[in-house]
């Protein structure tokens, strides 16, 4: 009942696209311009880096609460708690009212890592930031995080094994959905994200 419970809340809240809605507020329509993706890095580079870091904060902290809620409603339940950050990942990527289209997962899963504690945050947001700056690809820097943080958790033995397989299973998701930025990025027509006009859509 618990994890029931968690996944729904998880994934309700995750279904909350900050990106679409800051874009919105903005005259944009985010799915029809920059990568087409709902996601903050898109707000950043087609609306305003101001706006991208308000969708990113909302997406960070929809995860982050998610978790919270679960994790005090059920008297501390951690893997429950950490279930519902992964299913309002889950919600951030397939929202039921955007067709289950909506963005590519990063600063929701971000959200989650924050709740895992502040040290797992700070890692791989240097990571992330490190991998982007060099590579001026965010999507390179988030697979990057999504790959390394299974292999964090196991090596820091803080938080229980068995939430290993739930970020491997993120993981998965999160490269398959970044497979036509992975092309694009092969074939050099991404669009960087400092550096915006580099390449030719």
């Amino acid at each position: 009942m618990e994890y029931i419970f968690g996944a729904l809340i998880g994934y309700f809240i995750g279904c909350i696209n900050f990106a679409y809605i800051v874009a919105k507020l903005k005259g944009t329509n985010i799915k029809k311009v920059g990568t087409n993706n709902a996601g903050a890095s898109n707000v950043f580079i087609s609306v305003g880096k101001i706006y991208g870091v308000i969708a990113a904060i909302g997406d960070i902290f929809k995860a982050f609460f998610a978790s919270l809620i679960v994790f005090y409603i059920f008297g501390e339940n951690y893997n429950a708690a950490v279930f519902a950050g992964t299913m309002a990942v889950i919600g951030h990527i397939y929202p039921f009212w955007m067709k289950f289209n909506g963005g590519k997962g990063l600063a929701s899963l971000m959200g989650l890592i924050l709740f895992l504690g502040f040290d797992a945050f700070a890692a791989m947001g240097i990571i992330l930031i490190a991998v982007t700056l060099v590579t001026d690809y965010i999507g390179l820097g988030t697979l990057t995080v999504a790959t390394l943080l299974p292999v964090y958790i196991l090596l820091l033995e803080k938080h229980p094994d068995n939430i290993i397989p739930i970020f491997l299973i993120l993981a998965v998701i999160i490269w398959y959905k970044h497979r036509e930025n992975i092309v694009r990025i092969k074939n050099g027509t991404e669009i960087g994200f400092l550096r915006k006009n580099k390449h030719k859509k």
